[in-house]
């Protein structure tokens, strides 16, 4: 059982590097006969099983993905539930508060991601477990085009776009704008970084 997983994340390894060199992702995991229902990408995220992050989660959440957003934010972890309402916690509290009060913006008009799909109730991932998961998170990237993306925290920032980069500086990447700002959790546990991340904020609106 432990070398099938092992050998799974090596060639989930394998994949993630062959995306980042322009291939298109494939997920090469196995798919219960539910899938030949339900083989779009929700789905695929529902029946996901790739690491023991499931064990504790009640099901995926597959974040809120408006094809026409504006703005796209991505997290660590999960801020929506797997019904797509925001979770109960401050981070998700804060991010509707940004949302409405600085960007002005409606659900409809913003896209909210994440790197694992898993909530359950752990605020920690590991290393595996972002990159078991994160494949869905690229593939729901491309099936949008807004015209920036907030990477929320350095470890969002460090596996989307490889590297820890410059904090409130507007990036161009992969044909599209990026934004790297401090994590709803940092702003949570250091309320001094919040009118850094405002001025971040507002660097953003100016691209929409």
């Amino acid at each position: 059982m432990m070398k099938a997983q092992i050998l799974k994340y090596l060639q989930l390894k394998l994949l993630y590097g062959q995306y980042a060199c322009g291939e298109r992702y494939i997920m090469p995991f196995h798919r219960p006969l539910s899938y030949t229902l339900h083989n779009d990408l929700e789905s695929m995220i529902e029946y996901c099983s790739l690491c023991n992050r499931i064990k504790h989660c009640k099901k995926p959440s597959a974040g809120l993905l408006n094809p026409k957003a504006k703005l796209c934010f991505i997290s660590e972890i999960p801020l929506l539930d797997e019904k797509g309402a925001f979770v109960q916690n401050k981070s998700a509290l804060m991010l509707q508060n940004i949302i409405a009060r600085v960007f002005e913006l409606s659900w409809s008009q913003v896209s909210i991601l994440s790197l694992v799909k898993c909530d359950g109730h752990n605020p920690h991932t590991e290393k595996s477990e972002i990159l078991a998961c994160m494949g869905f998170c690229l593939s729901q990237l491309q099936k949008i085009t807004p015209k920036v993306c907030i990477l929320l925290g350095n470890q969002v920032a460090e596996h989307i776009l490889g590297a820890h980069l410059e904090v409130g500086r507007i990036l161009w990447h992969n044909n599209r704008n990026f934004l790297i700002t401090h994590s709803l959790n940092e702003l949570v546990r250091n309320p001094s970084l919040k009118k850094e991340a405002h001025t971040h904020f507002l660097l953003a609106k100016g691209q929409l």
